[in-house]
């Protein structure tokens, strides 16, 4: 068990760090949201709604609703990161949510995800390629 002011100490560093995440993904949701549904966006009839206030955003196309949430959690060193589940949207026969994947990003954006053009992690909170995190997703969406 910690002592009372290591925990204390923490828990403050944590709630800040998850802070800094929060605004890391509320970025990556804008640039996703605002480039899908821009009005010279190639890729047509992709709709997207924020809900930062609870830590998510939505994408629609072809029928299909992904939703991109954000929650936090420690890494086997103890820091902690970002982490984005993306689900599913299903109503048929009840609402539920299935998994299409996941990723995690450090406090600069840095995820666990790999550029496959030059091997690099790719960031999240740039605008292109925050963009092909989110049509990445879209795409194995498909699948289920």
């Amino acid at each position: 068990m910690l002592k009372w002011n290591q925990l204390n100490q923490q828990l403050e560093t944590v709630a800040n760090r998850h802070l800094q995440l929060a605004g890391r993904f509320q970025i990556f949701a804008k640039f996703v949201t605002e480039q899908v549904t821009a009005q010279n966006f190639h890729i047509k009839d992709i709709s997207a709604s924020l809900h930062l206030e609870e830590n998510y955003f939505t994408t629609t196309f072809v029928g299909r609703t992904l939703r991109f949430a954000f929650s936090s959690a420690l890494s086997e060193n103890g820091s902690l990161l970002g982490a984005v589940t993306c689900a599913l949207m299903k109503d048929d026969p009840e609402k539920s949510l299935d998994p299409v994947g996941e990723f995690t990003f450090t406090g600069n954006g840095k995820t666990n995800l790999i550029a496959p053009d030059d091997g690099d992690p790719i960031i999240i909170d740039d605008d292109i390629p925050a963009l092909y995190v989110g049509l990445h997703f879209i795409h194995e969406s498909l699948s289920k």
